[in-house]
């Protein structure tokens, strides 16, 4: 067996990978972070750990809100999907889904890809009297439903070409039910998820009503986007 020494440059690789872990370490019991708080806690300079934040959040393994807080961001749940590791997204997507969910009365949710089916991971109710019912954790199949739709179509990532992205479906799954649903693409162009916008087939059919869901579901999904990115 050979002994292969390292380089000076696999050196510098691995000095920075456990730096950028021990940042992600000083994150996973708190609500956030300013930047000076995790290099005190991390024991790095504000350049160095404001240099391996930035690669961290391009990736999508941390988040900066308004308030300049870090924050362990949706990547950290893409990874593993199982229990309840799928909660790093749903503080990402909720507020959206809420102000939406309000803004148009109808259900906001959020599904990640789950092996050959769905995964609802966050949701905000409708407000009409009659609304669709989710709840987190409901799974469901890709192969009919505008966000199963949206989870099947852009599996490989964001498509380079003009493909619409936008995805509506009406009595597709169930003839009472209807959706609009947009993807939400990382940084790095991979599928995060699906958000969808549903409700029932009687207010889905007016045109009007249509239009402003699909607007709306795809500025909402724009929003996150916006968030991943640090906008």
């Amino acid at each position: 067996m050979s002994n292969i020494e390292p380089t000076a440059k696999d050196g510098i690789r691995v000095t920075a990978l456990e730096r950028g872990l021990r940042l992600l370490m000083a994150l996973r019991y708190d609500e956030g972070k300013k930047l000076s708080d995790l290099a005190r806690a991390t024991d790095l300079d504000k350049a160095t750990a404001s240099r391996l934040l930035r690669s961290l959040a391009l990736f999508s393994f941390v988040l900066k809100d308004e308030q300049d807080r870090y924050r362990l961001g949706p990547a950290i749940a893409v990874l593993e999907r199982t229990g309840n590791s799928t909660q790093g997204i749903a503080p990402v997507v909720q507020p959206t889904l809420e102000r939406w969910a309000e803004k148009t009365g109808e259900t906001a949710s959020f599904f990640v890809p789950h092996g050959e089916l769905r995964l609802c991971v966050a949701v905000a109710s409708g407000q009409h009297a009659v609304s669709h019912v989710l709840n987190v954790g409901d799974t469901l199949a890709t192969q009919r439903g505008a966000s199963g739709r949206v989870i099947r179509m852009f599996a490989a990532g964001r498509p380079e070409a003009n493909v619409e992205l936008l995805q509506t479906s009406i009595g597709e799954r169930d003839p009472e039910l209807a959706a609009v649903a947009f993807p939400v693409f990382t940084g790095q162009n991979r599928l995060l998820g699906a958000l969808s916008l549903s409700g029932t087939c009687t207010r889905f059919s007016s045109q009007s009503h249509l239009q402003t869901l699909q607007q709306a579901v795809a500025q909402a999904a724009g929003e996150i986007e916006g968030l991943l990115l640090g906008q």
